[in-house]
């Protein structure tokens, strides 16, 4: 393998991953528009500019003074979350099935850095299509690495079952719903499924 990543790294990345929700809280307080942590998309942060409609399907205020160490956020939880992946990747048998399975879960990963270096309001195609075609393919990584797994398949299959229904909700156009509540656990279960998979995988 040319890149081994050890155990020590490997868990302390998903720790570094999870630390987001606590870093998170400043710049929801620091926003001098009102920001509902239920409602508003977790990309609003980095918006670089300020006022109504700054991207096209934003209609609400957004002014985000920090925007810049927001956008450096997303980019190092990325990164770590990138780590964290390729750790627990090192703990399944290499096939093609198990790589491709990697692969897709990066992608939610790839979604995060390409999301801090293309705000929503610079341009909102690039700033969204990896981290929306990540919350599908990581549905399709999970299973595989649930296939795959001994130690910690039935936590899998239950995170992606989770995954999978905030998912559905995520979509339900149609139906008032907390968007931005939704899309922060969906990326909380990814978290804290690594997290505790990676020390499972340790016994």
């Amino acid at each position: 393998m040319i890149l081994y990543i050890s155990k020590k790294v490997g868990i302390l990345s998903w720790f570094a991953t999870c630390l987001y929700f606590l870093v998170e809280p400043f710049f929801i307080l620091t926003s001098t528009a009102p920001y509902s942590f239920l409602n508003h998309a977790m990309s609003d942060l980095g918006v670089t500019s300020c006022g109504t409609y700054t991207y096209s399907i934003a209609p609400h205020d957004i002014c985000s003074p920090h925007h810049f160490w927001m956008n450096v956020l997303f980019i190092i939880n990325g990164l770590t979350l990138s780590i964290g992946i390729l750790y627990i990747s090192q703990k399944l048998k290499k096939t093609k099935i198990t790589q491709l399975a990697t692969a897709f879960i990066l992608i939610l990963a790839l979604g995060n850095v390409v999301s801090g270096f293309i705000p929503a309001d610079i341009n909102l195609f690039w700033h969204s299509i990896f981290a929306q075609l990540g919350m599908i393919t990581v549905l399709a990584g999970l299973w595989i690495y649930a296939s795959s797994l001994t130690s910690g398949k039935y936590w899998t299959y239950g995170c992606l079952v989770s995954l999978l229904v905030i998912l559905i909700l995520i979509m339900l156009f149609f139906v008032p719903m907390p968007t931005g509540l939704l899309q922060r656990l969906f990326y909380l279960v990814i978290f804290i499924w690594g997290t505790m998979l990676s020390f499972m995988l340790n016994k």
